[in-house]
């Protein structure tokens, strides 16, 4: 990936979400830089990993496909520059640098790309089966060491994206939590409940008798936290 081949990416990508959207804001250009890169990456990396013939090799592959993510971020954060002059700007590369590499060690990265590039340029980047949920809470009671010491009316939109039949989710409440990748531990009538990958998280979705969702908590064992949501 050189930088004329990355500008052409990032230029039909940003017009095919304008032409989407109507206009996009800085927010947005920066979205499509990092996220742009990061599938790039890893889809070299599963290339790497899919022609590795031995475990070593297959490690190997992937390593090398992780290290190239400098000279790879370069080439899109420099076309960004002179796609946007003035705009785009050095510290806007180096943060992406720096989001970039954060990004594409997180194991659930491409689960997010999945469902950025669907629902942001009805792209499908892979085969897996995806059902995307969106709950909207207007208020939230908090729970430490299982005694109530808050309740707040407030709107959270809580993202959901179910994967291969529920059997995992990713999911992020905005504005207060990124996404966070899980695995199905019980599903009893209209509870399903979930164990985050990153441990310190456990998510109970209940439904109703449509399966929309009705209420959904999120629970932090290790601080005794528990959070749920209510529309």
């Amino acid at each position: 990936m050189n930088k004329s081949q990355a500008k052409q990416h990032l230029i039909q990508s940003i017009s095919n979400l304008q032409q989407r959207r109507g206009n996009i804001t800085f927010a947005d250009l920066e979205a499509e830089v990092i996220n742009n890169t990061c599938l790039f990456i890893l889809k070299n990396q599963k290339e790497e990993i899919r022609q590795g013939k031995t475990i070593e090799e297959m490690f190997l592959g992937a390593l090398n496909s992780t290290q190239n993510f400098i000279p790879i971020t370069s080439a899109f954060t420099e076309a960004a520059m002179e796609l946007f002059p003035g705009q785009y700007t050095e510290q806007d590369a180096m943060i992406a640098t720096i989001g970039v590499q954060q990004n594409v060690a997180w194991e659930g990265m491409w689960d997010f790309l999945r469902d950025y590039f669907q629902k942001n340029h009805g792209v499908q980047i892979d085969d897996t089966e995806t059902e995307a949920a969106i709950f909207y809470s207007t208020k939230h009671k908090r729970y430490e060491n299982g005694v109530l010491v808050s309740e707040s009316e407030v709107e959270r939109t809580i993202n959901l994206n179910f994967i291969d039949d529920n059997q995992e989710l990713v999911l992020s409440i905005e504005p207060s939590l990124s996404p966070k990748k899980s695995h199905l531990i019980s599903s009893n009538e209209n509870i399903l409940k979930y164990k985050g990958y990153d441990p310190d998280y456990l998510f109970t979705i209940k439904l109703d008798e449509f399966d929309e969702v009705e209420q959904f908590t999120l629970e932090m064992p290790n601080r005794s936290l528990k959070i749920i949501y209510f529309e």
